[in-house]
C-alpha cells in the first residue's frame, strides 16, 4: 500500500511539474511576446510550487533522502544510533503534528476566501494541500520509526 501511495505521489508531482513549466512558459510569452499582463499564472504557479513541494517531500521522507548533517549520526554506534535516530524521529514527528494542526486551522479559517485573479480557486485550498502533505508527512515517518523499532528491538 505505501508503495502505490508513493508511486502515485511520484506520478501526481511529475504532472504538477509539467503543468507549472507550462505555466512559466504561458506567463513569460504572455509578458513578453504579446505584453499582455497574465496575473492568474503567478497565483496558480504560486499553487502548484507549493503543492509540488508538499506533496513530493512525504516521498523524500519516505525514502530517507533529506538531506542532513551526519556528524553526530557517523559518531554513534549500535544502540547509541538507534537511540539517536528515534529521537530524531520524534522531534520531526512532533513538528509535523504542529505543522498539521497549523494547517488545519488556516484551512477552516481561510476556506471561502477568494483568490481575486482566479475567482475559482480558494486561499483554504492551499492549506488544505499543507495538511494533506503534512499529514502523508507525519504517515511517511511514523511508518519509518515503527520499521525501525521493528529492526532495532
Amino acid at each position: 500500500m505505501v508503495k502505490k501511495l508513493e508511486k502515485f505521489l511520484d506520478m501526481l508531482g511529475a504532472i504538477m511539474i509539467a503543468v507549472l513549466f507550462a505555466t512559466i512558459i504561458i506567463q513569460v510569452a504572455a509578458r513578453v511576446v504579446f505584453s499582455i499582463p497574465s496575473t492568474w499564472t503567478v497565483e496558480v504557479g504560486r499553487a502548484l510550487f507549493l503543492a509540488v513541494v508538499f506533496l513530493l517531500t512525504p516521498v523524500v521522507l519516505l525514502n530517507s533522502s533529506l538531506m542532513m548533517i551526519n556528524s553526530l549520526h557517523d559518531m554513534t554506534k549500535g544502540k547509541g544510533r538507534f537511540f539517536l535516530d528515534l529521537l530524531n524521529d520524534l522531534f520531526v514527528d512532533f513538528i509535523l503534528v504542529t505543522l498539521a494542526l497549523g494547517s488545519y486551522e488556516r484551512t477552516v479559517e481561510t476556506w471561502a476566501i477568494e483568490i481575486p485573479t482566479v475567482e475559482w480557486m480558494k486561499s483554504g485550498y492551499l492549506y488544505l494541500v499543507m495538511l494533506i502533505g503534512t499529514l502523508l508527512m507525519l504517515g511517511f515517518s511514523l511508518y519509518n520509526t515503527a520499521s525501525r523499532i521493528r529492526k532495532g528491538l
